[in-house]
């Protein structure tokens, strides 16, 4: 069981269950996950203002300056005074005693004006430092307040809450999962559903998962009907309230349920014989009676009191004709066969009604053919009482086996529900076979599906969705050097030829007088002469010139590349993979809601009922608001 002892002082907590609110199983949400951050910024230190900080360096220039330069002009003056002291006396010493006195006070003041805007300086920084330090203890305390604010707030949250139904559910497939985590399902399920409805449970797992939840029931005082078939079918009452058409057309149906197709002919005629007893039996039709009256048209030995004499002679003389007795033998066989069983079904029932929680379920007590037969027996019987119902129908629960149920037996029983607006949910430890051309009926559910084929057909009803994946990383790096060498090798030859002429001509012409002493003026001789000269010069030169050259260049050249390169593609891919399917916890569901635009969103949930011993459980949703 998944439900602590009942027995135990806890519980009492697990009476919560039954809380208004249909709810499927419980969705977890980490309260700190709803925290607000403080978003008021920090306050930062202001700086002090630049025309406080200008003159402050201003005023320390001036006096660095002014310190300087007046030192050295009035000691220099002091200095000379002083050594004028010889030639004007006292009177240098006086001046020189004032210039340094003046020096010392010009430096002085410049000081104090240093000082002053220094102090200036500090005192706005000061100023400035308090309101900084106020301010930011008004932040902290601001955000001590808000966080403190946000820790009762975060207190105050459930960290649990409901999963519920969808508004208007009538039909719900859960598939997969464990007997255990079938039975937390029903259980969860089960009791917030009876704070609604009456509730039916049919329970063919063979597993009694339906244990805990007539347990909690019954300590919260719910009247339930709790029917154990075979161990118990004495006290069962599928059979009750049927009437005699009913019944016949239940036990043919049970018979032939592994044969959709069987023989029309067989059929009728099992209906027949079984009518043709109910009307002898009249209005008091059992399945007790209805055997001893297959054995009596058999002709067999029959010292049970289900029938009386009459009745027995009116069954076995008058009922068939004996050239028809044989013919029909193999259908009184199998009757009798699959009848004989039952006999005992309803029989201490008496005039008991059916509970607010009827839980209908299938033991280990007998073999594989009788409890089919009761499995089967037991459905059809639900299904002809809801389509009965004098008051508004309840919601019924049908928890299959490995077996399963027929196709149409589940689809009559889906008709009638819907047509009654009754809530139906089925509980299918597979997805496979009947219950795979069943999935999408209605609202479905996942639970842990371990069958790799089972996941993947799951996987395709959850569909697919584009999304983009990384296809390639590529990532280059390389260096390429390059190296070029040339040589050069030349010659030349060059040849001249020069042709040279020069001609010379010259004349000289002169005159020469001889003069006589005294005062004669004219002279005594005269000479004169003429001359002239020419010359001519030739000459020629012929030069060759040989030259060779030679040269050798070498060229070295490196670099280096670095590429980087994502590539991403789009991919039509599973919204949930096969592999998540199989890896769900034993109590993980996943409910999956079918939108408008054709979309899935699906809501994992845990279905353990021992959920609600926790701290911090809501048995309503939990608000999603931040």
């Amino acid at each position: 069981m998944t439900v602590q002892n009942t027995e135990d002082r806890t519980a009492t907590r697990y009476l919560r269950l039954f809380e208004p609110g249909q709810r499927l199983g419980w969705i977890y949400r980490d309260p700190e996950s709803l925290r607000s951050p403080f978003l008021e910024p920090e306050p930062q230190r202001p700086p002090a203002p630049v025309a406080y900080q200008n003159r402050a360096k201003a005023a320390q220039l001036r006096h660095e300056e002014s310190k300087g330069t007046t030192v050295k002009i009035g000691g220099g003056i002091s200095l000379l005074l002083l050594l004028l002291t010889t030639v004007g006396g006292p009177l240098m010493v006086v001046l020189a005693v004032i210039a340094a006195g003046a020096t010392t006070a010009l430096v002085l003041s410049a000081g104090r004006a240093a000082s002053q805007t220094g102090a200036q300086l500090e005192a706005k920084t000061t100023e400035l430092e308090k309101h900084f330090q106020y301010a930011w203890q008004s932040w902290h305390q601001r955000g001590l307040q808000h966080t403190a604010a946000q820790d009762q707030w975060i207190d105050s949250l459930d960290a649990w809450g409901a999963l519920p139904a969808g508004p208007g559910t009538r039909r719900l497939d859960i598939f997969g999962g464990s007997q255990r985590s079938r039975e937390g399902f029903l259980t969860v399920f089960g009791t917030s559903t009876l704070q609604q409805r009456p509730l039916i449970v049919v329970d063919l797992t063979q597993a009694l998962v339906c244990e805990e939840l007539a347990a909690l029931a019954g300590l919260a005082g719910v009247p339930t009907d709790v029917q154990l078939l075979p161990s118990r079918m004495a006290e069962s009452g599928i059979v009750s309230g049927l009437t005699a058409q009913e019944l016949v057309d239940s036990l043919v149906e049970a018979v032939y349920a592994e044969d959709s197709e069987a023989n029309r002919a067989a059929r009728a005629l099992d209906t027949r014989i079984l009518q043709q007893l109910c009307g002898v039996l009249g209005a008091d039709v059992t399945p007790a009676r209805l055997g001893a009256g297959l054995r009596a048209l058999m002709g067999e030995i029959d010292d049970t009191d289900a029938l009386t004499r009459a009745e027995r002679n009116r069954i076995a003389d008058d009922l068939v004709a004996d050239k028809n007795k044989d013919q029909m033998r193999d259908s009184l066989l199998r009757l009798a066969s699959l009848l004989h069983p039952l006999e005992r079904l309803g029989a201490e029932r008496g005039g008991r009604g059916p509970g607010y929680l009827t839980c209908i379920a299938l033991d280990f007590a007998t073999g594989s053919a009788s409890t089919e037969l009761l499995g089967d027996l037991a459905v059809q019987s639900v299904t002809r009482r809801l389509a009965s119902f004098p008051e508004a129908a309840p919601s019924v629960v049908l928890a299959l086996g490995e077996r399963g149920v027929q196709r149409r037996y589940l689809e009559q029983l889906a008709a009638i529900c819907e047509r009654r607006g009754a809530q139906l949910t089925v509980l299918h430890p597979h997805l496979r076979e009947g219950a795979q051309e069943v999935i999408g009926g209605g609202t479905v559910g996942f639970m842990k599906l371990g069958n790799h084929q089972e996941a993947g057909i799951a996987a395709d009803f959850l569909g697919r969705h584009h999304s983009f994946v990384l296809h390639s990383l590529t990532d280059t790096e390389g260096t390429t050097v390059s190296t070029s060498v040339a040589k050069t090798v030349g010659s030349s030859v060059s040849k001249g030829f020069t042709y040279s002429e020069s001609v010379t001509r010259g004349t000289n012409w002169g005159n020469s007088d001889t003069y006589q002493g005294g005062f004669n003026p004219f002279p005594a001789s005269s000479s004169s002469n003429s001359g002239g000269s020419h010359s001519t010069t030739t000459g020629t030169s012929t030069s060759t010139t040989y030259a060779t050259n030679e040269s050798t260049s070498r060229t070295t050249s490196e670099g280096t590349n670095t590429s980087f390169a994502r590539g991403e593609q789009r991919v039509y891919e599973y919204a949930v993979e096969p592999t998540q399917l199989q890896a769900l916890a034993e109590f993980s569901l996943l409910l999956v809601e079918r939108r408008p635009d054709g979309s899935v969103a699906v809501h994992p949930a845990d279905c353990n009922p021992n959920v609600v011993l926790l701290e911090r459980v809501s048995t309503r949703p939990l608000p999603y608001t931040a």
